[in-house]
């Protein structure tokens, strides 16, 4: 680079437009290359495959989980329900834990275990928070003013 210091301005802007197209070249290259290096993995492994007994969508099913494109949630697949309510209590029955869920944030781990194993979590609710006496059903508030906090005047 020390010679960049001797040239023209002029000059300078020379070598760069070439350096650019030598740049646009290489990387013509690269991506070139790079095709032909994946067929050449592809026709291995298809070899492979077709050597030991395996279709072809066999193979291309063992590599999914190596995807990580198709590893990360689409945007358009939906979230999944959140099976705990804002604000109930939950009580780990091992431990005696105390957890209360807030309107955000993960479930904590002991209760997300418990829910990927097929349990409710309103099962392991500590006390009305939300919940109706009858399994486990959320309680509904009758209107406005109750959760609120006002009175039923209208004043408040």
């Amino acid at each position: 680079m020390s010679e960049a210091r001797n040239l023209s301005f002029a000059d300078i802007q020379k070598r760069l437009k070439e350096m650019d197209a030598e740049r646009v070249e290489l990387e013509a290259a690269l991506q070139a290359k790079r095709g032909e290096e994946i067929k050449v993995l592809a026709d291995a492994y298809a070899k492979k495959l077709q050597a030991g007994g395996f279709s072809i969508f066999e193979g291309i099913k063992a590599l999914a989980p190596y995807d990580t494109a198709t590893t990360r949630r689409s945007a358009a697949e939906p979230r999944p329900l959140r099976e705990v309510v804002t604000g109930a209590t939950y009580k780990n029955p091992e431990t005696g834990e105390i957890w209360k869920a807030g309107a955000k944030g993960r479930v904590v781990g002991w209760l997300q275990a418990q829910i990927d194993a097929g349990k409710r979590a309103a099962s392991f609710a500590t006390d009305a928070g939300g919940f109706g006496a009858k399994n486990g059903e959320r309680a509904l508030v009758a209107n406005t003013a109750e959760r609120t906090g006002g009175d039923h005047s209208g004043n408040g």
